[in-house]
């Protein structure tokens, strides 16, 4: 009964679209013209009839197979209805164009054209009202009782705002802290392989691919691979998936040659060698491929690589020779009821009574723990308020041996009718793609599923659309953009069964012939066809095809070779949706697709659109931005009059008199501007004030004259919100014997009145007319400024005083600017009372911020983050101007005094209460962090430090006061202070939480660092250039991950103490200590990567055979630069072994061991003079 779930929810908004186009028609001149005015009225009131007992129908269908069938019959009538209606509205839109613009050809030919259309309409209406009656009179067989549907204000009821994270893991945290434990670790690998398979078995639903998104967004996990893909190989049986072509087209990043395996092979071979991967191989099925296609591949990786298998079969995971198996369970009680309360309660939720926790209780316990079921019935009761409501869906629930298809079922029966069409149409995409947000409404919008409201654009419905079916959990693994703004998503594979089901006959999604003729007998039914042109399907095109007459979506993928299918796709006339990949040429026959409302083409060989492309007086969508050696587009574009959205190539010209559009909504990257002239300049934008979101004019430099700019009329552009404005570094300011004064064209432009970002980049002018575009508060809501390259600028006003809303500036490559700041007419207690982020970029000659100085208290009350770089002669003063601070980044700037004034001048109290980073670089003039000022109270927030290429800095103390131990800063985990050649000294004691120390002092530094053995944390040190006395067991963190001790001349080797405690030690560098003649490893247990270089004292082998074979997770040695007197190497028993930089080498019984690399000793002994890494 699925397919039957979608029929009324179709027919109620069709049906209601069909009246508005009547009541038009009606009264509309072709009506009269071509003598429909009496079929029109007629079947307007033939579709109210039907209309007014829809809901009915709906509630008795799935009992009553009699009321279905009239539904399917209905549906069918109303499609073909709906298809004729739309051919007359194209008539009279293409009558109105014709006389807007006038051609002399279209007048010779326009009698013989509209008598044969008045002949084919009036047949085909006629007979539409005579199946439309038919099916009207069987109603009252079915007793069918009146009643208009609600549903378009019910799509609208909903709160659209409470989304939740898909990686948030819940009732799987001992699951996901194993596996990140066995990624984490280099030694876990399969045996006598470089990598290990790790795999997730479960039934469908039970969070297999979650869990596996939430370890592949594991920050830890991120940083200690090389190369990190995700590539899902899904059960579509309508698509060339394989393991290998899904592996291939993820990390080669290009469409895989079916025909040509071999060569794939090579190519994934190039991009994984030496490389230490993590791949998650999500939704497998087969696994056929895998020791003769795949793993021979992934051995080439570097040790250390992994792979993660999510798979409902338990055989698949052990024919891919799985190391370590993780079989999921249903969540437990606490765990499924955790999970409901996130999706079911919350804000504006239903509130958590007795009795909602009561019966919710009973739902859970029917959901028998499968994540999936849990999570979309807690969306749906969200939006239920009471008691009854809750039981009704208590009542209804089924979820039997992990089998959620009722839940997801029951969830659908409950989207009002709008969102059962836009859901159920995304069936058309291939399992696991990702759905771009945008285009996905633009193509709902192009058939007709986002209803027209008279006080919301249909993009702001559609945008509530979208955001309604990731609240009701149909959309999930959201990606968002800097804003916030959802802009991706993708559906679970069970979800989209749903709406392959649904849908049944009317989608189908082929990549063979074979494809198409297992759904021959039912194509004539499809209207919503994807294929895939490779192979036998690209030559030529099925004729079976052309029974899908009916046809309102093609997505056509890699039509390179796919003339045939073009020439033949021209005959589906009722085709609302067009997708194009790779097609050579576009032929000119494409105005016959006159219903075409979405057209989206992407080819790398596309030079030119045919004129013809200009009668697609539907069209509202045309993306061409995929098209890089398209220059230019057909003049007569601009009759495209109900065009909304153009995407275009960042090397395509705009279109002539695109003024002409006047329903624009976005131009989409950039508007590069022409010569007025030619119709392309600013002044094109005047009638375009639907243009909404983000407008970038680029080529700003070809604005020469005040009257275009006047005539622009950007203040009447009030739905745009960011704005960019960019012009060309060395554009000529003189044109034809004039000189452009660009600050004079400037002064005339009006902003948009609804800004939220303002973006002026290259500016040639010197005078900015900032101060008139934010007098009087005109722009409210504005929260970021960046200028940018404006080189001629001499001062830039204070922003910050003008602007109260501003929350980010940022101010860079300025050559001119020598004082920022001024002072303030305004009123304003506080000077910046919103500013957040304050950046300050390649200034100069800055020599003076006004603002910032001992004597201006408080002007930037809630600033959290400034960057100031590569201001050389500005001096910075941080001083209580500052107090919510909790980033800085300060570099190449003259000078930095860190003042910590403090209430009764207590040392463990200062100013930057709040701050989380602190980075410092090539500030010669700084020589201390404040007295006290790690060991504050104050800086329990303070989470990183790091000093480097300071030449005066000498620690972490002021001039005079000795330096105080750490006993506060109990959250820093970083400190980095490198090349700092006057540093002094170095306390770290009580530094509790520090993880990462980095040490590097050539010169200057006298001790060794104090503290050491305090740090409990710590993970990863580098001493560089430190002194390390003898026998002092300075290193001695059992937590201790990573070490390197270089160019530390008085190292001579670990204590007894400090071998002891170095048990979890994985990565061991020691370079260039003069001092060190041998080395002692044997009890290092866990290490895997080991180099020793350049330590010239080293006169033998620095380590005993012993110590080595203690050591059996050693994957990795590199050593050399010893003193010249070692000559030859014993046996090693390791994997891997790199040996470079020795002057005199000869090898000696290598290789011998089943566990280890074979390799055949030099028949002469190797010499090399220089540095020669050696693979065996």
């Amino acid at each position: 009964m699925a397919a039957e779930a979608f029929v009324t929810g179709f027919l109620a908004n069709v049906s209601s679209e069909i009246l508005k186009k009547l009541g038009a028609f009606a009264t509309h001149e072709l009506g009269l013209m071509l003598g429909f005015k009496g079929e029109l009225r007629k079947l307007k009131n033939i579709v109210e009839m039907i209309l007014a007992v829809l809901e009915d129908a709906e509630v008795r269908q799935a009992k009553e197979n009699a009321v279905r069938l009239w539904l399917q019959r209905l549906k069918q009538a109303v499609y073909d209805a709906e298809d004729v209606l739309d051919v007359v509205a194209y008539e009279a839109l293409r009558r109105k164009m014709g006389r807007r613009f006038k051609n002399k050809v279209h007048k010779f030919v326009w009698l013989p054209i509209r008598l044969a259309f008045r002949l084919e309409m009036a047949n085909k209406l006629q007979g539409i009202i005579r199946k439309l009656d038919d099916i009207a009179k069987q109603k009252n067989d079915f007793d069918l009782k009146g009643g208009q549907s609600s549903a378009y204000k019910a799509s609208l009821n909903r709160d659209t705002s409470r989304l939740l994270n898909d990686d948030e893991v819940v009732g799987r945290e001992v699951e996901k802290s194993k596996i990140v434990k066995m990624l984490l670790d280099d030694s876990v690998v399969n045996r006598g392989e470089n990598f290990s398979v790790i795999s997730i078995v479960g039934f469908g639903g039970l969070g297999k691919t979650t869990l596996a998104q939430s370890v592949y967004n594991h920050n830890e996990v991120s940083r200690c691979f090389h190369l990190t893909e995700w590539v899902c190989v899904a059960n579509d049986r309508s698509s060339d998936k394989t393991l290998l072509t899904e592996l291939f087209r993820n990390v080669c990043k290009s469409q895989p040659e079916l025909s040509n395996p071999s060569q794939m092979q090579e190519s994934l071979v190039k991009e994984l060698q030496d490389k230490k991967f993590f791949l998650v191989l999500d939704d497998v099925w087969d696994s056929s491929q895998w020791d003769d296609n795949i793993r021979v591949i992934l051995k080439y990786g570097a040790q250390g690589s992994k792979v993660i298998v999510t798979t409902r079969l338990e055989q698949v995971a052990r024919e891919m020779r799985t190391s370590h198996l993780i079989r999921l369970e249903e969540l437990s009680e606490a765990s499924s009821w955790a999970l409901f309360e996130k999706h079911a309660f919350g804000k504006d939720g239903p509130k958590k009574t007795c009795n909602l926790q009561v019966i919710g209780s009973e739902i859970v316990a029917k959901c028998h723990g499968v994540p999936l079921a849990v999570k979309f019935v807690g969306s749906l009761l969200y939006s239920k308020e009471t008691f009854e409501e809750w039981k009704t869906i208590s009542e209804n629930l089924n979820v039997v041996g992990g089998n959620v298809r009722d839940v997801l079922m029951l969830s659908y029966h409950h989207l009002p009718s709008p969102l059962k069409q836009c859901f159920q149409y995304c069936a058309i995409f291939p399992k696991d793609a990702r759905m771009l947000k945008s285009f996905l409404i633009h193509q709902w919008m192009a058939h007709g599923f986002i209803p027209s409201l008279d006080d919301l654009e249909m993009e702001q419905v559609g945008n509530d659309f979208f955001k309604s079916l990731c609240w009701s959990s149909f959309f999930q693994d959201m990606e968002v953009n800097e804003n916030g703004d959802i802009i991706s998503c993708k559906m679970h594979d069970l979800v989209h069964d749903l709406a392959q089901s649904i849908m049944q006959k009317e989608c189908l999604f082929a990549s063979s012939r074979a494809d198409v003729m297992r759904n021959i007998i039912n194509v004539g039914e499809t209207r919503h066809l994807g294929v895939i042109l490779d192979n036998d399907i690209s030559i030529n095109f099925p004729e079976d095809l052309y029974q899908a007459k009916k046809l309102r979506t093609l997505f056509a993928y890699r039509c390179m070779r796919a003339t045939a299918w073009m020439n033949a796709l021209m005959k589906f006339k009722f085709i609302r949706v067009l997708r194009l990949e790779g097609i050579e040429d576009v032929p000119s026959s494409i105005c016959k697709l006159i219903l075409l409302r979405y057209l989206y083409i992407e080819s790398y060989s596309l030079t030119s659109l045919p004129q013809s492309i200009s009668q697609l007086y539907y069209l509202e969508t045309l993306s061409i931005k995929g098209c890089p050696k398209l220059e230019e587009l057909p003049d007569d574009m601009s009759k495209l009059t109900n065009l909304r959205h153009l995407y275009i190539a960042k090397s395509t010209k705009i279109l002539k008199k695109f003024g002409r559009l006047h329903n624009l909504r976005s131009i989409s990257p950039i508007l590069f501007l022409g010569e007025e002239e030619d119709g392309r300049g600013i002044g094109e934008l005047e009638c375009l004030n639907n243009l909404c979101g983000d407008l970038r004019i680029h080529n700003m430099e070809r604005v020469r004259d005040v009257s275009h700019v006047r005539k622009a009329k950007l203040m009447e552009k009030g739905k745009v919100y960011e704005l960019e404005m960019v012009w060309n570094e060395g554009a000529e300011s003189v044109v034809e014997g004039k000189k452009t004064d660009y600050s004079e064209v400037v002064e005339a432009l009006e902003v948009p009145p609804n800004l939220i970002k303002l973006r002026v980049n290259g500016f040639p002018g010197v005078k900015l007319p900032l101060t008139k575009w934010l007098a009087n508060g005109s722009l409210s809501y504005l929260v970021e400024i960046k200028l940018q390259k404006c080189r001629n600028l001499e001062e830039i006003p204070p922003i910050w005083h003008i602007q109260p809303s501003l929350e980010t500036l940022e101010i860079s490559w300025m050559d001119k600017v020598k004082v920022l700041g001024g002072k303030c007419t305004s009123t304003r207690a506080l000077a910046a009372p919103r500013l957040k982020h304050l950046t300050l970029r390649h200034m100069r000659v800055l020599e003076e911020w006004v603002e910032n100085s001992k004597t201006t208290p408080n002007s930037f009350p809630f600033l959290e983050k400034l960057c100031v770089e590569n201001c050389e002669k500005l001096s910075l003063i941080l001083t209580s101007s500052f107090p919510p601070l909790k980033e800085i980044y300060i570099f190449w700037i003259g000078g930095l005094d860190m003042m910590c004034s403090s209430a009764n001048n207590d040392p463990r109290r200062h100013h930057l209460p709040s701050l989380t980073s602190l980075h410092v670089g090539h500030v010669h003039e700084f020589t201390s962090l404040p007295k006290g000022f790690l060991q504050s109270s104050s800086s329990e927030h303070l989470q990183s430090v790091s000093i480097k290429f300071c030449n005066k800095f000498q620690g972490f103390v002021d001039v005079e006061g000795p330096e105080l131990p750490l006993l506060f800063s109990s959250n820093l985990k970083k400190i980095e202070v490198c090349y700092c050649p006057n540093l002094e000294s170095i306390n770290v004691r009580g530094l509790t939480s520090l993880q990462t120390l980095q040490i590097t002092a050539y010169s200057g530094l006298e001790s060794s660092i104090l503290g050491l053995q305090s740090l409990r944390s710590l993970k990863n040190l580098t001493l560089d250039g430190v002194p390390l006395s003898s026998g002092e067991d300075a290193i001695c963190s059992k937590s201790l991950k990573k070490l390197q001790i270089i160019n530390c001349s008085n190292f001579q080797g670990f204590t007894q103490r400090e071998l002891q405690l170095l048990t979890s030690l994985e990565e061991l560098e020691i370079s260039s200590c003069s001092s060190l003649t041998s080395l002692e490893l044997n009890s290092m247990f866990s290490l895997t990567k080991l180099t020793i270089r350049e330590c010239k004292g080293i006169k033998s082998f620095p380590f005993s055979l012993e110590d080595l074979q203690c050591i059996p997770s050693l994957r990795w040695l590199l050593i050399g630069g010893f003193s010249e007197e070692l000559d030859h190497l014993p046996f090693l028993p390791l994997e891997d072994s790199n040996i470079p930089w020795c002057s005199s080498l000869r090898f000696r019984n290598l290789g011998m061991g089943q566990d280890h690399v074979t390799a055949s000793p030099p028949a002469t002994p190797y010499r090399s003079k220089k540095s020669t890494y050696m693979e065996f």
